[in-house]
């Protein structure tokens, strides 16, 4: 039987980052994933973003997780030889006079010096995009080619003898002494990543999860040129030469196949204030792990101690993996406390 010490079930953003955080502590690890291109970290357009636009208000935890993101990014981009995150403003086009003003007042507030610019501008082609209200930018916001990371990262691993493409099957979990045992590997502990695939997975099937599929276009236009990331009730990210334009949200269809319904929908967005011809170049969906609170989900099965979760990173999930794994390897190599909001165990009563 091979021996690693820890084996992750799931290469997407929370199992990736958890991986090489455990990898700098001298950890060996194996990740284990079926390399499906649909899954929503490789969906996702990567975004990070210090506010909340709705309520103007500081991303949860800013303050903590940004740094350390940013940090674990550009140190990727060392390890890996190539360039994944980038800093962009995230210009707010503003829907009417309230809105703008709103912002204005807004900006005033110490704790947002360091995230909204004050400035309203006029930055963008008039006769392409309608904006009559003007627009103010993010500051320190940024994005993370995040497809293009997993790839690399996932040679890295190979390379490493730390990763296999394989379907990850539950029945072969075997409790043994001083750990577990899957496949041919012995482990201290497994730790699921598995994104929304964590709903079938039978020893954690009680957690919260409120799944919602997101769909994302990649576009082109005739004749309207961005260099700047852009919200106005979707979000539009220069990318490769094309733009990233998304996102829906479905409650309801917890399939990765992208929607005829879901396209009409976004394009329908772009129109509100694009008055350019859009070009679909590519139109993909993934489901989202959000769960019922919002919060992460990090901790240790109530029973068999041997199993971990680390999961529920949501749409922040770039900004949210480097700080959260960290505590995460707190916790399993030092038993170090998880902070209660992010906690399985707020959920225990469920697991019954």
């Amino acid at each position: 039987m091979k021996e690693v010490d820890y084996i992750i079930v799931g290469q997407g953003l929370a199992g990736s980052v958890l991986a090489y955080s455990l990898m700098k502590e001298n950890q060996k690890v194996l990740v284990v994933d079926e390399e499906a291109e649909s899954s929503s970290s490789r969906v996702a357009a990567g975004l990070c973003n210090p506010v909340v636009f709705k309520r103007l208000t500081q991303s949860w935890m800013i303050d903590a997780v940004f740094p350390l993101a940013k940090e674990f990014y550009r140190n990727q981009e060392v390890l890996l030889g190539d360039n994944f995150y980038f800093d962009i403003p995230i210009y707010k086009l503003f829907i009417d006079q309230k809105e703008q003003e709103f912002w204005k007042q807004k900006s005033n507030e110490p704790h947002l010096f360091d995230w909204i610019d004050d400035k309203i501008e006029h930055p963008f082609d008039e006769e392409l995009m309608n904006y009559p209200f003007g627009a103010a930018k993010t500051l320190q916001s940024g994005f993370l080619k995040t497809a293009d990371w997993l790839e690399k990262f996932r040679n890295f691993l190979l390379i490493k003898e730390a990763y296999i493409n394989n379907k990850f099957d539950y029945d072969k979990i075997e409790f043994i002494e001083d750990g577990v045992s899957w496949n041919g590997y012995s482990a201290k502990k497994i730790i699921f990543c598995e994104g929304y695939q964590s709903i079938n997975n039978p020893y954690f099937d009680w957690l919260p999860f409120k799944l919602t599929k997101g769909e994302i276009l990649t576009i082109n236009f005739k004749n309207l040129k961005i260099d700047h990331a852009i919200n106005k009730g979707a979000f539009l990210l220069p990318f490769n030469g094309n733009y990233k334009f998304g996102a829906t949200y479905n409650w309801d269809d917890f399939d990765n196949t992208p929607t005829e319904e879901g396209k009409e929908q976004l394009l329908k967005r772009a129109a509100r204030f694009i008055n350019d011809e859009v070009i679909v170049v590519e139109h993909k969906a993934g489901v989202r792990p959000t769960v019922l609170d919002r919060r992460p989900l990090l901790g240790v099965h109530p029973k068999h101690k041997e199993l971990a979760v680390f999961n529920g990173l949501g749409t922040k999930g770039v900004m949210l993996a480097p700080y959260f794994a960290d505590k995460m390897v707190g916790l399993i190599l030092e038993n170090t406390e998880l902070p209660d909001e992010v906690n399985i165990d707020r959920f225990l009563e469920k697991s019954n």
